[in-house]
């Protein structure tokens, strides 16, 4: 693909429909509807052997987790709980019946920790690599839908646990070299389980307006909330919340661009920091670690100085991170 996935989106987006029902559509985690019995949101996210996992490192169970976590995060990023899920697989001829039932069996623990319901989908054979493609429908929970497109000037920025874990845990799988305390980076990776509790008190205090998860690294999703929002990210390198590992070995990159941790990255009015302060006391994670401004883009400032950003993310058809 000769232009980036962002700029493919902006240009299927004048394909997209409109309806008095639709409250958001194209440009975000979901999609939101208002009907008649509230506001739902819709997601989908796929993954494709060899481009989203491999078989060698990630046993069946454990790529049902992933799948089903990777779209509930989106659900809940938009201000839904999931309600049910539709699963469609493509099946290479090299998976057996029981690799498949591992996946479901998989997404069936899952289902369980939120509460949702299979309720469909498809089956089909493929050629070559497996794919797995997941819709959630979710229901409205928040007073209003959480936006990538309503960061506000003079809000603060701030994500949820620390970043990078999950492409440290990747790195650590392909080197195939144990290391010690690998153990909770590689669990991240294989399983990252969104942080439901706090979403769940950050909806309850009425936190934000403007949330997403962190999928593809923290400054190309930042980025992408930048270009909904029409606003400019300004943040401190030295804030952002990672391994010690990381900043000691020079993987600080690995947080910035690494992506994969579905954390819960989010804008809030100043007005709301003590409310999120004493969620920190409480011993939920979160780090402020910058302010949204006027202008584009995101700026990156390591002790005062801007600097550029080691990477920016993963961007499907531009390369990797």
């Amino acid at each position: 693909m000769e232009i980036s996935e962002n700029r493919l989106i902006g240009l299927i987006r004048k394909f997209a429909g409109k309806s008095n029902t639709i409250v958001r559509g194209i440009g975000d985690d979901g999609a939101v509807a208002g009907l008649p019995e509230g506001q739902y949101v819709f997601v989908q996210d796929a993954m494709v052997e060899h481009v989203h996992f491999e078989f060698s490192f990630m046993d069946p169970r454990h790529l049902g987790k992933k799948a089903l976590y990777s779209n509930i995060s989106d659900t809940l990023a938009m201000g839904a709980r999931p309600l049910f899920f539709l699963v469609t697989m493509g099946i290479p001829e090299k998976l057996s019946s029981g690799d498949v039932l591992k996946i479901y069996r998989g997404m069936d623990m899952v289902a369980r920790e939120f509460g949702a319901v299979l309720i469909g989908g498809d089956t089909t054979a493929t050629k070559g690599d497996f794919f797995i493609d997941i819709s959630v429908i979710g229901k409205m929970v928040s007073k209003r839908y959480f936006g990538r497109d309503k960061a506000r000037t003079g809000h603060l920025i701030a994500v949820t646990g620390r970043l990078g874990e999950a492409a440290y845990g990747l790195r650590l799988l392909k080197e195939r070299a144990p290391r010690k305390g690998a153990g909770s980076f590689i669990r991240r990776f294989l399983s990252p389980r969104p942080p439901y509790e706090l979403w769940k008190e950050l909806v309850k205090n009425d936190i934000t307006d403007a949330m997403m998860d962190i999928s593809d690294g923290l400054i190309i999703d930042l980025s992408r909330m930048m270009e909904e929002s029409k606003k400019q990210a300004c943040i401190h390198w030295e804030d952002v919340p990672m391994p010690r590992t990381l900043r000691r070995d020079g993987l600080e990159s690995l947080a910035l661009a690494g992506g994969e941790d579905y954390q819960l990255l989010f804008t809030f009015p100043r007005g709301k920091l003590d409310a999120v302060s004493s969620m920190v006391q409480k011993g939920f994670k979160i780090t402020v670690i910058g302010e949204v401004v006027s202008g584009k883009g995101v700026r990156l400032l390591r002790n005062g100085s801007e600097v550029e950003a080691p990477g920016r993310g993963y961007d499907h058809f531009k390369g990797a991170r």
